[in-house]
């Protein structure tokens, strides 16, 4: 009873237009039993190896529940040292190449002035972008309603005009118009505080054996030395925008067959939308969609690199002037500019995008 009239109060607020989320929260899950018969952990840390690179990773794996895993891969980055952002010399290459030497987007540019950063712990990142599924289970754990269902609706593409049309109540998280995108797509239509609920639902699906002290979106500096993997380049596989297929989904002759890019490479990879999560080839981390499919979002505050702090891996929690937040990695209808591992996109502060969704980062004890 004491369910039903929370639910009732919710739906109450909601009609009045209040950005309330469902409070109900998911019973502790029974972890489930290994082969021995005794309970496996939750999350649990794996080695296994990633085929597409034939090397061992290091997993964190979260069971959330109806048969749907989260998967993080370990990221080596204690006491790294990296420049994050673009150096003046692959600014100019870069106004050159995509902006035909006009300096009107240097101002763009400046905000990726590169900056020494060193990294003070080894995290876990996602190895996907989080998909339509691993959200649904949140949903369905918690009852949550995003900020786009509670407002003005979502972006989506509305087939009589062929093309993407909103804010619109029709779109959602759920709906985006396109009807063949399954639980394996990325979710997208989410603002960055629907991504934090889902951030807070995951930790508090920790039932402590693995000591987890943060799971959150990536800093900036995270997510870029997560992208490079080890790279200085454009792209983490070097400088080459034609080969942005083999790793990207981004537009492309697919892609230029809707009409949905004014800009494409050469090359088709089927997807002229976005692409189910790791179609392509992974980073030399194990990381896939880093480049293309839907843009990410990052957690810290927006500003200079200079200004980065040296502890927490660098994350920015003190306000630089904006509070919008930034997306990182380009998305399905853009090319090279858009798509390199420097390139930053700042955005409204309860934005939610057809082509935007996220990915998760966790710091163990």
């Amino acid at each position: 009873m004491r369910f039903i009239l929370t639910l009732l109060m919710l739906s109450l607020l909601a009609q009045n237009g209040a950005f309330v989320h469902a409070l109900a929260q998911e019973p502790k899950p029974s972890p489930p039993k290994g082969l021995s018969g005794a309970a496996v952990p939750n999350p649990q840390v794996v080695t296994a190896r990633e085929p597409k690179l034939d090397k061992e990773l290091s997993y964190l794996v979260f069971d959330l529940g109806k048969g749907v895993e989260l998967r993080f891969v370990k990221v080596k980055a204690k006491g790294q040292t990296f420049r994050i952002g673009s150096s003046k010399q692959e600014q100019e290459a870069v106004l050159a190449k995509y902006f035909a030497g006009n300096k009107s987007a240097q101002g763009k540019l400046d905000l990726e002035n590169e900056h020494t950063v060193t990294l003070t712990d080894d995290y876990y990142m996602g190895q996907f972008e989080i998909t339509r599924g691993q959200f649904r289970r949140f949903v369905e754990a918690t009852g949550y309603q995003t900020i786009p269902e509670l407002t003005d609706g979502g972006k989506g593409w509305d087939a009589q005009e062929q093309k993407f049309v909103g804010a619109d109540k029709r779109f959602s998280w759920r709906d985006t118009g396109l009807d063949f995108q399954t639980d394996d797509y990325p979710v997208v239509n989410v603002a960055i505080d629907d991504a934090r609920k889902f951030c807070e639902w995951l930790q508090r699906r920790c039932d402590g054996r693995v000591k987890i002290r943060e799971v959150r979106l990536p800093g900036e500096a995270e997510w870029e030395f997560a992208c490079r993997a080890g790279s200085q380049t454009r792209f983490h596989f070097g400088n080459d925008d034609d080969r942005l297929i083999e790793f990207a989904n981004v537009a492309d002759a697919a892609a230029r067959d809707r009409k949905l890019a004014s800009v494409t490479l050469p090359g088709r990879d089927g997807y002229p939308f976005s692409a189910p999560v790791g179609r392509f080839k992974p980073n030399s981390f194990g990381l896939y969609d880093m480049h293309g499919n839907v843009w990410e979002f990052c957690e810290d505050f927006y500003g200079k690199y200079s200004a980065l702090p040296k502890e927490r891996n660098a994350l920015q929690t003190v306000r630089q002037g904006e509070i919008r937040p930034v997306m990182r990695g380009g998305a399905w209808h853009l090319t090279g500019a858009d798509c390199r591992s420097a390139n930053r996109f700042i955005v409204g502060s309860t934005g939610r995008y057809a082509t935007g969704g996220f990915r998760v980062l966790c710091l163990t004890e």
